[in-house]
């Protein structure tokens, strides 16, 4: 029986053997070189095959969130439609942050997984639970230090911002550890640092005028956003052998 959730195996790209790309030691011996322009038009010629499942998990993503707020806020007694802040709200963006994480990486993994040419579907949302405790963590040390960035003359934080880029995946893809994948990020995104913000300013540009068109260019500029960013990830890092397994 065939898999609905799969993208079709005739518009994926072959798929790249370990190694072909980058690799964790020359990304952060800065041997590489990050082309922002260069890299969303391959990100588009590319993006076709990766379209549906990429906004089917994207709304499967969406009708979870939704359905965990509306729970959270009847259990930890808040009214979602109140405009008055209720402490507990604190509490229910904890559970929510720890619960959609996994979620949210298994889009990023999509993605990935394209990029590299490797079988994708929307239920790799659900492979990553087993990191749900790292994500969580990584997540909220990531935030605090780039808040504490921001309010220190705000430049530290954009820094930050920008050198953070790659730690979400670098726990989910190369299993690394809450300061491990923080600190790698960092040293790796900082010798291309005013790329990689070119590059994340750009997709946010792009994003921003695919929302104005209507909303119809978002269907086209969220998952070019998404993949120009993983092709940046699999030409620095390269791809992990389990991720390129069809599991």
């Amino acid at each position: 029986m065939t898999d609905i959730y799969k993208a079709p195996e005739a518009e994926l790209q072959e798929p790249v053997q370990n190694g072909e790309y980058g690799s964790l030691e020359n990304a952060l011996a800065g041997n590489f070189k990050v082309h922002p322009i260069e890299t969303m038009k391959q990100a588009w010629a590319m993006l076709k095959g990766m379209k549906t499942v990429f906004w089917l998990a994207i709304l499967a993503y969406a009708i979870i969130a939704i359905v965990l707020e509306v729970i959270l806020g009847f259990a930890l007694g808040y009214s979602l439609s109140s405009q008055d802040f209720h402490p507990m709200e604190i509490v229910g963006s904890l559970i929510s942050t720890l619960i959609l994480g996994p979620i949210l990486a298994g889009i990023y993994m999509i993605a990935i997984k394209y990029s590299a040419g490797a079988p994708i579907e929307v239920g790799e949302i659900f492979k990553h639970f087993h990191k749900t405790i790292p994500l969580f963590v990584t997540t909220i040390v990531m935030y605090l230090a780039i808040g504490i960035g921001l309010v220190l003359l705000i430049i530290p934080g954009i820094y930050l911002m920008v050198s953070f880029s790659f730690a979400f995946y670098l726990v989910v893809e190369k299993d690394m550890g809450v300061m491990q994948s923080l600190s790698t990020s960092r040293k790796v995104v900082h010798h291309q640092w005013f790329q990689m913000g070119g590059l994340i300013l750009l997709s946010i540009v792009v994003c921003f005028l695919g929302i104005l068109a209507l909303l119809v260019g978002a269907l086209w500029a969220v998952p070019l956003a998404a993949l120009t960013i993983a092709l940046v990830y699999r030409d620095v890092f390269g791809v992990e052998e389990k991720t390129l397994a069809n599991n």
